[in-house]
């Protein structure tokens, strides 16, 4: 798809950080990779990053308007009043959606008819706290009753003031940007870790995270007013789910000081001999084998869950998350996957109309790319957007016509140094009358304009990123950790996997090295190939997932490349065997190539 070829370059290793991390007992090699991963401005909390125990965790008690969140919660609770939720229709809002009504109504006593559910369709609503979703719920929700919001509400304040003019009391509860004037004043309370104003020290929290510490300030003033007894159950029963949504939203679990223990803890419960139906249901329907781990959440998992809210309503989503039997969430699993297997082939083809326009703009020496497809899906919007930023190297801003015709939607993806929210801020401030409704954070946004404001925003867009990226080379890369100094081995996986979970900015080890093609053959649909590929006189065994593009395979036997690989391991008919699992080559020799 790329328009110019991918380079292999190594990470920086931090000089300060390799230091601490042998002094912290760490193994060389361990302590390289922690270093290509942290910068020499964390050393000093380099501890609390490689934390992966619960007692770490930070406290809800310094997110901002957590006690007037949780007052106002419980004098709900006492009072019997209704109890709306409203959440994202992503993975990270559907999880934080199932954290709020497992706690409320498994933990703290509220009858299951006093929760109202509400999730915005990608397609007919948008994201947020929209006007065509404010209008549903004046309609047909009881009042006064309180709102919560899950995963978005930070920029809704003019529907916030809607709800609120019409009896409802509004929390929010996000991580996404707030905007600079402040947060929605509407809202009683909005409980965001990334406000300007916030004590928290983790800015890199997913929305789940936020619901479940917000969760977890309600029980303890539940204690404190003496309406559930100090043994009351913890929450901690439902970090499987907060795991779920942070691996599923791409936050960052280098720099957080608790997104990595949370995935970690929420494994070990995935991983348990009596696991959430859901669990059971998606390992089965996505064909899994071995142990749950955070790839299993990001590639297997998260993609059927965000499926469901890309091509139908995410309540769906919601159901099985909280399904108690086994049989009804395989159901809705499968029903899943069919729902992924539609959004693939939407995306395949999206993908292979916006490929041109990129190119095109990439020839033309555009910094940024903007992508504008009559026919495009909104529900796939990120998906394609993320997939031509990596291809290309380039943020990008992928663009479809709303339904009602009046209206273009985008979502956008951006490339290490460039800053989704800050890009969007600055464009709004020169166009403000282009933008009907925009949001997001560092790593990606999402934005509705006026259909005559395209152009203006492009032009705006290329030009912000030109001067941000001004000191980078152009293009896309493929970052690796340098050679692997000693022979691949089942030991060198175990020593590596002691650094999990990994993720966003925290990314499993990828070394390159040279090596001869000995054997290739295509495997599955033909677009995978199975190698042996010589190391140091060592054959190895290999996978290559998506190397074959318009039939074309990109190497054949005898030809010596250079080529980037993470040490993987595969199990088959219960058998074990190291592989090698390549994620790019660069010939060295031509060669002839056989499928």
């Amino acid at each position: 798809m790329a328009a110019e070829a991918a380079h292999i370059v190594d990470r920086p290793v931090a000089a300060a950080i390799l230091r601490a991390a042998l002094e912290l007992g760490y193994t060389p090699l361990q302590a390289r990779i922690i270093a290509g991963r942290l910068s020499d401005v964390d050393l000093a909390n380099l501890p609390e990053l490689l934390n992966l125990q619960l007692s770490g965790l930070t406290p809800p008690d310094l997110l901002p308007d957590i006690d007037i969140a949780s007052e106002c919660i419980v004098s709900a609770i006492k009072q019997g009043s209704p109890i709306l939720l409203i959440s994202d229709f992503d993975a990270d809002g559907a999880s934080a959606h199932a954290v709020l009504k497992f706690a409320f109504r498994d933990y703290f006593g509220v009858p299951e008819a006093r929760i109202h559910s509400y999730i915005g369709h990608r397609l007919r609503d948008g994201y947020g706290v929209t006007e065509s979703l404010t209008d549903r719920i004046l309609a047909e929700a009881p009042r006064p009753a309180l709102i919560i919001t899950a995963d978005q509400g930070s920029t809704d304040h003019e529907r916030i003031a809607r709800l609120r003019d019409h009896g409802f009391t509004v929390i929010v509860t996000d991580h996404h940007g707030v905007p600079a004037d402040g947060p929605p004043t509407a809202a009683m309370a909005c409980v965001n870790p990334v406000r300007e104003d916030s004590a928290f020290p983790d800015p890199y929290i997913a929305g789940v995270h936020v619901a479940w510490l917000l969760c977890c300030a309600v029980r303890r003033r539940l204690i404190q007013d003496g309406d559930l007894p100090a043994s009351a159950p913890k929450l901690g029963g439902l970090l499987d789910l907060v795991a779920l949504g942070t691996m599923a939203d791409c936050v960052d679990l280098a720099r957080s000081t608790n997104n990595k223990a949370i995935i970690a803890r929420g494994l070990a419960i995935m991983n348990a001999p009596v696991a959430r139906p859901a669990w059971q249901a998606l390992y089965v329907a996505t064909n899994c084998r071995g142990p749950i781990t955070a790839a299993t959440l990001a590639f297997s998992f998260a993609p059927v869950i965000n499926a469901r809210g890309r091509l139908d309503s995410a309540l769906g989503s919601v159901d099985l998350l909280m399904s108690d039997s086994v049989p009804v969430a395989e159901g809705l699993a499968l029903h899943f996957v069919e729902h992924n297997t539609e959004r693939k082939a939407v995306q395949s083809n999206m993908l292979q109309r916006s490929a041109k326009q990129a190119a095109q703009q990439v020839r033309d020496g555009a910094a940024a790319i903007t992508i504008f497809d009559p026919e495009g899906h909104a529900g796939v919007h990120g998906i394609c957007a993320a997939r031509l930023a990596e291809s290309f190297g380039r943020p990008v801003a992928y663009f479809s016509p709303k339904a009602e015709g009046q209206h273009i939607t985008a979502s956008l993806r951006t490339v290490h140094g460039f800053h989704v929210r800050d890009a969007l801020a600055e464009i709004a401030g020169r166009y403000p009358d282009d933008f009907v409704a925009w949001g997001g954070h560092a790593g990606a946004g999402g934005v509705t304009l006026k259909r005559d404001g395209l152009q203006r925003f492009a032009e705006a867009w290329a030009s912000i990123a030109a001067a941000a990226l001004r000191d980078q080379r152009a293009g896309p890369e493929i970052v690796t950790d340098g050679p692997l100094e000693v022979a691949p081995s089942f030991a060198v996986v175990e020593e590596l996997a002691a650094l999990e979970p990994f993720g966003r900015q925290w990314e499993p080890p990828v070394f390159r090295s040279h090596g001869r093609i000995e054997q290739v053959r295509p495997v599955g649909d033909g677009r995978h190939l199975k190698l042996v590929v010589k190391m140091d006189a060592t054959d190895y065994d290999a996978i290559w997932f998506g190397a074959v593009e318009n039939g074309v395979c990109p190497v054949g036997v005898g030809q010596t490349v250079l080529m980037a690989y993470e040490l993987d391991v595969n199990t088959f008919r219960d058998t074990t065997t190291l592989q090698l699992r390549i994620r790019h080559v660069a010939l060295v020799s031509e060669g002839g190539c056989t499928q």
